[in-house]
């Protein structure tokens, strides 16, 4: 789920993975702005003095991502 269009900014990470943007505002990181391009939207987060390949290692690892899979599989059933 991690695109590869994400890139940091000094202590700032901007993706349009829905899921990690979820992940990130559960974790209490500020979302700092968002934009659209086109179809998509682009969430930009202040991540202070945190590493982004730890938070992307626990993001992959997490339970969350489990749950977000998981509801997106029955989104699809339905």
């Amino acid at each position: 789920m991690i695109k590869l269009n994400e890139q940091k900014k000094s202590n700032q990470l901007t993706s349009d993975d829905l899921a990690l943007a979820a992940y990130l505002k559960m974790k209490g990181f500020r979302l700092s702005e968002f934009h659209h391009n086109k179809s998509k939207i682009y969430f930009t987060f202040d991540l202070g003095d945190a590493d982004v390949r730890q938070i992307k290692t626990d993001f992959v690892n997490s339970d969350f991502l489990v749950f977000y899979n998981e509801l997106r599989n029955l989104k699809k059933i339905m």
